[in-house]
């Protein structure tokens, strides 16, 4: 091999073979050098360069020589090696110096070609443009960066002389031009650099920086489409590109002179000898516009006389018809067949010459068209003429890639980018699956499964084995006969119409003589979604064409997103990143070295390396150990298309006038092999140093399909609704069994977890244990990963589903030994109720169980239905659609046509009983509506069906189609036309489809209604969702516009219907001055914070203002009595409501005996006894299992082997074998919502464990009792069982006890609710004054069950006890009205004509904060009248005071929060973000917080610091909220109008709140208007109404004379511990808080105090329930509990309890202890 360099001046640099040669040839096998031209023996003939020597050639009279040839070019060109011929050297260069004119000079170019260390050309010469040059990407609007290859644009508007240039709103900026020719930097990269000229102005943005451009192409590891050129890095105006293309590959890999290219040298085969005509073929040819006919040939001569000349090979010539012009194209002489970036071209040049001396050429690009006509062969078309260079396209068979498929997968259509590349399933990976497509709607007799892949042919693998290799869908039916439905023969396109990308199969099997199949997938943007399954919506009735939809996040165009604490996602595609596995702790670093630096890089995080400076995150070294920072350290990180990347900024500063500061980008790849892989230093670029990193961390994981179909009956199931995208939160399920040592479990389906911090990455469930930390739990990673999801799910039977996430951590087994975590969750149909997440069954020998009731664990069903409505027939949920009517109807224009169509009503346009038409002028054509039909399906598709009218002669009738696609901003809705056919099926002469978007048929999203905090607390808010047969939630409204509005709302679920509300699964509604507009939608589960607070987020209501949405944000808080629901306040377009209440308190489990168990938090005791005496058989795999409750099995079954006391209650049959599988046990377990039934000490299995049974009772209202259900055989051989039953509901029924009078007043009965006891009165009968009768009154709720005889109706909110008889006096329905409270639904009245019911009228009265109803009438033992004075009943003030002080508007107490200000205020983490510090005070300034003077909130991470509000004294209250704003803050980088604000509720800390932080806890913030919500619990705001009275029989016996309004008692313990001076003193009040006590500084709110003779009182007592009676001794006694651990057992916490007892003649009180 010879490698040859040339000198053509005496000012060019000299070549290995001294300065006085111009041509030197170097022999690279012996490494000698020749010249074979001198430059001063240099002769110019023509355009013929000659340079001779001295040497005489031997043999021969000749010297040696070399002579160049040049040629007119559009480039610079560069020299082409011809031969040696008799010691002559021959070369060719096609230059733009040998033309005639200046034609083709640019203004600037530099050479565009290296070779690498093989000895091989690369040559991006192809890619110079000559004239608008490439649009780099780089993900952001804000401006477009073009740039030329080695040559300077010719682009309008661009700078004269730039190669890479800059146009944005304010103008077009110079970025650079060449200045050093094509570098080579390794086999695969080459590299250009430009910079601007040193007197071109920088742009100002620029500060001070000098504009330059390094673009670095790439050649691909294998062969693929090419991709655009992308912005890697643009700090201080230093701009990296990089372009992976196949140009940059060695030109023998793209290249060939013949018509073929091979696998062995190209990697890719195609051969075009098939095109070559012979003399017996008529001539291929083209036309073009302007007159001319173009006969071509591939690869051979024209088979016309027409331009024959002597040179021959002819292979293109152009004739004019009406001139006798005649001239040639190109000649296949010197041929060029290139494949490069997936265009096929062939190049034809020397041509004729045109005025300019360039030799005309043509150049054929060839596409894939299994279909082409003539054969296969196609034919040529002209597509256009630029300089004498002739284009042609040709799409012919014989141009498909046979041996590779990977084209492109990805599409740019303008700005706007696309890659459908995360669909695609390759087999490489063991575990990979096809994507199967939902056909709910096949016949039975036609049923198939449908396989398909994206991009790439499907994989054989399991159902799929058998299809056609090449198939990218594939259809298998029942006796597993495979058909290939298309191949991938061509890239996506972008649809005519919408936003929808198509990709079309073809050349599939033969559906018919000379007729292939074809399949057309179209994709439509679902954002967060990719796991959904596609849709086989439509199949031509000769089954040649399939149509498929797809919604999936794949399908949205790619945007650019930032993130903090190193992670970074991108939402709408799915896609979430977490590199802070890559941060090194405690300052470590990774290290890089070249000659002359070490370079030290952390992600994310400083580095403490030897010599580097402080805080930097990268750090360059030299070998004098002289260090520079590259930047601090940060963890912001920003995505775009693939690349993550992490810029350090503000570095050591040059030694430059400017004293720019150094700064550094880290650009990280995926590279799926490489681990945590390593840095690599690319380069200094003037002021910034780059990286790059290729690690797995940067590779989006590949979401698993959540389809399933059972083989053998072709039902399918989707579990793609219950998979979390990576903008949301996982799954999370509480193992409550054993109190002390609780675990929580993250979980997500079909994809890993969202990011947890010690889980891993990979894992889809995620073990947490509680440590102890200051006194409260703290989550902690037990196991990291539980198990990684590589299949999808399982069918264990119909409905019944299992998910099995396997090969997570190493665990040690029960025998000693490691074996992987395993997760295994069984998930069960459930139509109808509440979604609820899974539920923890067992954790056993390493692997988890969780139970799962779910709607998607439901077969896929279609309902139809002939009017204007369909019902879910899982959730029970009704489509509508009647609101979407329109008087005149939708007019549509598409296709040059104009048609009109209507939802559920006739279009009068289109004539009587028509709901759809074309109209041509005022002419109808093809009216439809004779037949309609609304179908659903329960993977959420819905469509409406129009049918014409039927023509006779053919049977057929036009039809249209409507589906209804889901789009929370559409209302009422929008249509648009997808497509239109004709006569595609035997049924259907025209069929158009149309697309109807609309919020009416959003369906609710799959919440769950419980969620768990970091403390191993669980809180399930469910008892407050009301149904769709109940009324809203109205929110108590105390602000000045409450005269002119009403909210409405749900929890957990949509609103039920209110009149005039929008459609849609609405979670809150807003009468908003007589306008009802949807405050946002059921979306997202409950959050919990640190402080035990629960929010949940309605978002994306109508819209609001210029560009926002209206969004709702409720916040709960546990408190001792159900409360209600508050209006709190208007962020922006937010709606924020407060809600005190028990049903926000933790979950705690309970046990009971004899079948029973009571339900903490509501009282209901659950009453298993009525399944007694009866055996249960239940089938489960090849076992037969008997069951019985709480009882023995009857005899028969296992009977005989009853040992002694003990009674067989599980017993595990198979044949003749019976195994005693537990015995039976009476204790019943409450955990979270399920009751558990366990028995044990079952015979012995596998000679170590003996046999138990398990059984989860669950709520199910509509299954009474119920059956049993087999789940699972652990392997110590638990037996699991699962029961559906209404017996474990609880029945407590809360109505809304806020009320609004329409004029601004709101009333709140909450208070008088109670959860533990009921309120009583005693009546004497009618009949006899002796006789008492008894009423149990409760309000708002259902009566809390007693012990004992007690026999009223678990649902009654009143009832009568009159003797021994009881008897439900009405149910706890609706709210409030103005004129009292009634509770229908009681027992039949004596006259049988109506039933029994009370009415309590409640009245004003503030005196009266401990009272009762009183009975005032009873009529005909049918209606009762109570009265009630009560505080309760005055309407709501809200008060707002100054000092740190506000008072209760109805009671008068006054709350003083001064207490909680300390001189150096509260210091809290955001437990998201870590490394933000916030700092915050009560009523007082925060002393050097690094915040602007008077900020009450200062937020400082590692670069910022931001004021979030102005200190305050301004306390408010509400309806029992007491909150603290500080405004004023810094501005909302959001939205520059707002200002950052911090809102301080004050929680009573209540007896179920032990875990509550008694400092201030950030709650959540909102970064769209910049508020901060915080928490703090503390006993200064605690003001029940405290009960001081008791009924000790008809008396009442009241102690409130007994409170001391202005000073106290005391008690000592002397007479216990006589002589102890060390005795602590006492100081209680009876029913109210302690006074003020002078030296003694009791906690504010105490009504017992303790006094140690050493250090501060202590509170030992505050909350009471009031008096309680001992009717054995007749002694009255009140409990008083305080939240203060005891000294002695920090478990426990102080009481303290007071007896009173009668003695005449006494003062009111004598105390002891």
């Amino acid at each position: 091999m010879v490698k040859y360099t040339l000198k053509l001046c005496q000012s060019s640099p000299d070549t290995a073979c001294g300065s006085g040669s111009a041509v030197c040839a170097v022999n690279l096998t012996t490494q000698t050098a020749r010249s074979v031209g001198e430059i001063t023996l240099q002769k110019l003939s023509g355009t013929v360069l000659d340079f001779n020597t001295t040497v005489q050639c031997p043999g021969s009279q000749n010297n040696v020589q070399s002579s160049i040839s040049f040629q007119c070019g559009k480039t610079m060109g560069n020299p082409e090696f011809v031969t040696v011929s008799q010691c002559v050297h021959y070369f060719e260069w096609r230059s733009y110096t040998a033309c005639k004119n200046e034609k083709f000079k640019p203004s600037k170019e530099v050479p565009c070609y290296a070779f690498d260390s093989d000895g091989r050309k690369h040559d991006l010469t192809p890619l110079i443009s000559l004239s608008t040059g490439y649009l780099v990407d780089d993900g952001d609007n804000l401006g477009d960066f073009y740039i030329n290859i080695c040559r300077s644009l010719n682009r309008p508007g661009c700078p004269s002389g730039s190669a890479a240039c800059l146009n944005d709103s304010h103008g077009t900026y110079d970025m650079g031009s060449p200045s050093l020719q094509l570098e080579l930097l390794g086999n695969d990269r080459l590299q250009l650099h430009y910079k601007v000229n040193d007197a071109t102005p920088h742009p100002d943005f620029c500060k001070g920086h000098a504009p330059a451009v390094t673009i670095t192409f790439i050649c691909p590891s294998v062969r693929h489409q090419g991709s655009e050129p992308r912005m890697m890095a643009k700090d201080n105006c230093r701009y990296e590109v990089e372009w992976v293309t196949e140009y940059a590959c060695h030109r023998d890999y793209l290249e060939s002179t013949t018509c073929k290219l091979t696998s062995d040298q190209h990697d890719v085969s195609i051969d075009l000898t098939p095109l070559t005509q012979n003399s017996r073929d008529h001539p291929y040819y083209a036309e073009s516009k302007e007159g001319y006919v173009y006969y071509l040939n591939v690869c051979g001569e024209t088979l016309t006389e027409e331009c024959s000349d002597k040179a021959g090979f002819v292979s293109v010539c152009q004739v004019k018809r009406s001139e006798d012009v005649k001239k040639i194209a190109g000649r296949y002489q010197n041929q060029t067949l290139r494949y490069s970036d997936g265009d096929l071209t062939l190049i034809y040049p020397d041509g004729s010459r045109c005025s300019s001396g360039f030799q005309r050429m043509t150049i054929i690009n060839f596409d894939c068209n299994q279909t082409a006509g003539n054969n296969g062969l196609g034919a040529p078309v002209f597509a256009g003429e630029t300089d004498c260079t002739y284009f042609f396209d040709w799409q012919t068979a014989y141009a498909c890639v046979k041996e590779k498929e990977d084209l492109l997968c990805s599409l740019a259509d303008g700005r706007k980018r696309y890659d459908l590349s995360p669909l695609t399933r390759y087999p490489e990976a063991g575990t990979a699956e096809n994507w199967e497509a939902v056909d709910a709607n096949a016949p039975e007799k036609d049923s198939r499964r449908f396989y398909l892949n994206i991009c790439h042919q499907v994989i054989g693998r399991g159902a799929a084995t058998g299809c056609p290799p090449g198939a990218a869908m594939c259809a298998v039916d029942k006796t597993g006969n495979a058909t290939s439905l298309g191949r991938f023969l061509s890239p996506p396109q972008k649809t005519g119409l919408g936003n929808d990308i198509k990709l079309v199969y073809t050349d599939g099997d033969e559906c018919r003589k000379n007729v292939k199949i074809k399949t057309i997938l179209t994709l439509k943007c679902k954002p967060s979604d990719l796991e959904s399954a596609p849709v086989v919506w439509r199949v031509s009735s000769d089954k040649c064409v399939y149509e498929l939809e797809w919604y999936t996040a794949a399908a949205c165009v790619l945007s650019q997103t930032e993130g903090v604490d190193c992670k970074v996602e991108d939402a709408e595609a799915g896609f979430s990143f977490d590199l802070s596995p890559l941060r090194k702790a405690d300052g470590g670093y990774y290290s890089i070295s070249n000659l002359k630096y070490d370079y030290y890089v952390n992600v994310c995080g400083p580095l403490t390396a030897t010599h580097c400076p402080e805080k930097a995150g990268s750090c360059q070294v030299d070998k004098s150990s002289k260090s520079w920072s590259l930047g601090e350290a940060n963890d912001h990180l920003s995505y775009y298309n693939g690349v993550i990347q992490l810029a350090y900024r503000n570095g050591s500063r040059y030694n430059t006038n400017e004293h720019i500061p150094r700064s550094s980008r880290i650009s990280f790849l995926c590279d799926p092999k490489a681990g945590v892989g390593t840095p690599e230093f690319q380069v200094e670029d003037s002021f910034t140093y780059n990286f790059r990193w290729y690690t797995s961390y940067a590779c989006p994981e590949r979401p698993h399909e959540c389809l399933v179909t059972d083989p053998i009956t072709l039902l399918q199931y989707d579990l793609s609704r219950l998979s979390r995208p990576s903008s949301s939160r996982n799954w999370e399920a509480l193992d409550m069994l054993d109190p002390n040592n609780r675990h929580k479990y993250y979980i997500n389906v079909c994809r890993p977890i969202t990011a947890v911090k010690g889980c891993d990455r990979h894992a889809s469930a995620c073990q947490m244990k509680y440590i102890s930390q200051q006194g409260s739990l703290s989550e902690t990673v037990s196991v990291s990963n539980m198990g990684v999801a590589k299949r999808g799910p399982v069918i264990v039977e119909r409905d019944h589903l299992l998910l099995e996430f396997t090969d997570g951590s190493l665990c040690m087994s029960d025998d000693g030994g490691n074996i992987p975590s395993t997760t295994r969750i069984h998930l069960v149909c459930s139509r109808g109720g509440l979604s609820s997440g899974p539920k923890f069954l067992k954790y056993r020998n390493c692997t988890a169980d969780f139970k799962w009731e779910t709607r998607s664990a439901c077969a896929i069903r279609t309902t139809q239905n002939n009017n204007c409505s369909v019902v879910d027939p899982n959730t029970g949920y009704e489509f509508n659609l009647q609101s979407l009517a329109s008087k005149t109807g939708y007019k549509v224009e598409a296709n040059g046509k104009v048609y009109m169509v209507n939802i559920c009503e006739d279009v009068p346009a289109c004539g009587v009983g028509m709901s759809g038409c074309e109209l041509d002028g005022e002419h109808v054509v093809g009216p439809v509506g004779t037949e309609k039909l609304l179908e659903y399906s329960t993977d959420d598709r819905l469509k409406l069906t129009y049918k014409g009218i039927l023509d006779t002669p053919t049977g057929t009738r036009d039809t249209y189609t409507i589906n209804f696609v889901c789009n929370t901003d559409s209302q009422p809705g929008q249509l648009r036309l997808e497509h239109e056919n004709f006569g595609s099926t035997m049924h259907t002469t025209h069929e158009v489809v149309f697309q109807f978007s609309t919020a009416l048929v959003c369906t609710p999203a799959p919440v769950d209604c419980q969620v768990s905090d970091s403390h191993g607390n669980e809180y399930d808010l469910s008892q407050l969702t009301r149904n769709a047969d109940d009324s809203p939630w109205i929110a108590i409204d105390t602000s000045p516009q409450a005269s002119k509005r009403q909210f409405y709302i749900n929890v957990c679920k949509p609103l039920p219907p209110v009149d005039g509300c929008p459609v849609g699964p609405l979670g809150a509604c807003g009468n908003l001055a007589g306008a009802k507009v949807s405050l946002g939608y059921v979306q997202s589960s409950p959050q919990v914070a640190e402080d035990g607070s629960v929010t949940i987020v309605y978002l994306n209501g109508d819209r609001c203002g210029a560009s926002g949405h209206y969004s709702t944000r409720l916040i709960f808080q546990c408190d001792d009595n159900s409360g209600s629901v508050v209006f709190d306040r208007q962020d922006g377009c937010e709606y924020v409501f407060l809600w005190r209440t028990d049903k926000a308190c933790p979950i705690t489990k309970s046990q009971g005996d004899n079948c029973r168990v009571q339900e903490p938090r509501s009282g209901h005791v659950f009453d298993l006894s009525s399944l007694m005496g009866k055996d249960y058989p239940v089938q489960g795999n090849k076992y037969t299992y008997h069951l019985s409750v709480c009882s023995a099995l009857q005899r028969g079954v296992c009977t005989h082997k009853d040992t002694g006391s003990d009674r067989v209650a599980s017993c595990q049959v198979a044949g003749e074998s019976q195994k005693i599988a537990g015995m039976a046990s009476q204790t019943l377990s409450y955990v979270a919502d399920q009751l558990i039934l366990n028995y044990t000490n079952g015979e012995t299995c596998h000679k170590i464990y003996n046999r138990s049974t398990e059984v989860y009772f669950s709520c199910h209202p509509d299954q009474n009792p119920g059956v049993p259900e087999f789940i699972k055989e652990t392997p110590d051989c638990t037996y699991m069982f699962s029961w559906p039953t209404a017996l474990a509901c609880v029945p407590v029924k809360t109505a809304i006890c806020s009320f609004n009078d329409g004029k601004g007043h709101s009333y709140d009965l909450s208070s008088l609710a109670k959860a533990k006891t009921n309120w009583v009165v005693d009546a004497p009968t009618a009949s006899s004054s002796s006789t008492q009768q008894r009423f149990y009154i409760n309000v708002c709720r259902s009566l809390v069950q007693q012990e004992g005889l007690w026999k009223c109706p678990s649902r009654a909110a009143a009832c009568l006890k009159d003797g021994d008889k009881y008897e439900g006096l009405g149910e706890a329905n609706g709210a409030p009205s103005f004129e009292g409270g009634v509770t229908p639904g009681g027992n039949p009245c004596p006259d049988e004509s109506r039933n029994k019911s009370v009415v309590i009228r409640f009245q004003c009265d503030k005196n009266k904060v401990d009272s009762g109803p009183i009975l005032v009438s009873s009529i005909e033992n049918c209606v009762y009248t109570f009265i009630w004075l009560t505080v309760a009943a005055c309407p709501l003030d809200s008060s707002l005071h100054d000092g740190c002080r506000v008072a209760n508007p109805a009671t008068g107490h006054l709350f003083d929060l001064n207490p909680l200000s300390v001189e150096r205020g509260y210091t809290i983490y955001d437990p998201v973000y870590p490394q933000k510090m916030i700092r915050l005070n009560i009523c007082g300034q925060l002393p050097n917080a690094g915040c602007s003077t008077g900020a009450g909130v200062c937020i400082k991470d590692k670069s910022s610091a931001v004021n979030a509000g102005q200190t305050s004294k301004k306390l408010s209250y509400v309806d029992q909220v007491l909150e603290l704003t500080y405004e004023g803050g810094d501005p909302c980088p959001a939205n520059p109008t707002l200002k950052h604000k911090s809102v301080i509720s004050f929680i009573c800390r209540s007896a179920g709140m032990r875990s509550a932080s008694t400092e201030p806890v950030l709650v959540d913030s909102d970064a769209n208007t910049c508020t901060h919500y915080f928490s703090m619990h503390t006993p200064l705001v605690c003001e029940q109404p405290v009960t001081c009275s008791v009924l000790n029989g008809s008396a009442l016996i009241d102690l409130s004379p007994l409170t001391h309004t202005s000073g106290y008692y005391t008690a000592t313990d002397d007479e216990l511990t006589p002589g102890d001076d060390d005795t602590p003193d006492f100081y209680i009040n009876i029913c109210e808080p302690l006074n003020p006590i002078p030296g003694v500084t009791c906690p504010p709110g105490t009504t017992v105090c303790m006094a140690p003779d050493k250090g501060q009182p202590v509170d030992i007592g505050r909350t009471t329930t009031g008096p309680r009676i001992n009717h054995a001794t007749n002694e009255v006694s009140i409990t008083y509990n305080s939240s203060t651990s005891c000294s002695t057992n920090r478990t426990l916490n102080y009481t303290s309890t007071i007896v009173f007892r009668c003695q005449r003649g006494l003062d009111l009180v004598n105390v002891h202890h």
